[in-house]
């Protein structure tokens, strides 16, 4: 089962990625999303984060290789000899997957409860449930930053996050919380999971309402950051 064969199935999996050709502008088109990126961009940057996905819960197999050098032609793991030209940025590569903690990686995703634990030092295993909230939230996270999905506050919902009734949420983070509360039937791979799955993804996306690119990239004072704690 290789990189390739996982593309197929999410692609094939997951409707919801299908927005992104939605787009007035047309695929590229970068005034109809509200990052100031294309259609197109947003689209890799989500596919990206899926094989991060991927890879990281195959860092036993071959998913250290594939994050660290990228794939071939042929969708396989790189040889770091073949990653790149720029000998800074092999050396830079190189030096991510000798030094990378991978083990405090996989305790993170142990916690998380997407990887089960090998029995007796055996092959970790995945949950399949846990696993699948993940690439949904995955294929779901940024959808909103396309400007006609933008939803307007329900006269009966009256207020949302500071939005009132008749405003449309332009915070993509707060859009797809709001359509999760309240239209969630909106997007087919939300809705088929169980209701333990769907709560953990609204808790992330409605109840706890933290943004860490925010605060990564300095983006927001902390009485916005943090409002909810």
């Amino acid at each position: 089962y290789t990189c390739k064969s996982f593309h197929e199935d999410i692609v094939e999996a997951f409707p919801e990625l299908r927005l992104y050709c939605s787009s007035g502008e047309g695929v590229g088109g970068a005034s109809s999303v509200t990052s100031g990126r294309s259609v197109d961009d947003e689209y890799q940057r989500t596919i990206g984060a899926l094989f991060a996905v991927f890879w990281a819960m195959r860092m036993d197999i071959d998913g250290r290789e594939s994050f660290c050098f990228g794939l071939d032609e042929a969708w396989l793991p790189r040889a770091p000899s073949a990653c790149c030209n720029d000998p800074d940025e092999h050396a830079r590569r190189t030096t991510f997957y000798e030094q990378a903690d991978w083990g405090t990686l996989r305790h993170l995703l142990v916690d998380a409860g997407l990887l089960v634990p090998g029995s007796h030092g055996g092959i970790d295993e995945h949950n399949e449930e846990r696993t699948l909230a993940m690439l949904v939230l995955m294929s779901i996270h940024d959808i909103m930053k396309i400007s006609c999905l933008l939803p307007t506050v329900d006269k009966k919902v009256k207020m949302f996050s500071g939005y009132k009734a008749g405003e449309v949420i332009t915070d993509h983070d707060l859009a797809l919380g709001y359509v999760l509360m309240h239209h969630s039937d909106l997007l087919p791979s939300f809705a088929g999971l169980n209701k333990a799955q769907q709560d953990s993804i609204k808790f992330t996306q409605c109840k706890l309402e933290y943004n860490m690119g925010w605060l990564v990239q300095a983006e927001a004072p902390p009485g916005a950051l943090f409002r909810t704690f």
